[in-house]
């Protein structure tokens, strides 16, 4: 199955809420040593519904798609 685009979390636009991580680990993880998240794994389409509904519901609107 084909992966989703590439995203990613613009660490100074991250509000250290934890959602992404709590909703999505497979794709979201905690930066050592900081509070900030950051994207540890690609993701398979059927994940994309969940995806889309945390970026549009990220409090800093810090994921982002990444531009090729």
């Amino acid at each position: 199955m084909p992966n989703v685009p590439l995203f990613f979390v613009d660490q100074d636009l991250c509000t250290e809420c934890g959602d992404c991580i709590k909703l999505l680990p497979q794709a979201f993880r905690k930066v050592e040593d900081e509070e900030v998240a950051e994207v540890h794994a690609e993701l398979d389409e059927s994940h994309r519904p969940k995806l889309v509904k945390i970026m549009a519901e990220c409090p800093g609107h810090a994921i982002l798609w990444k531009k090729k």
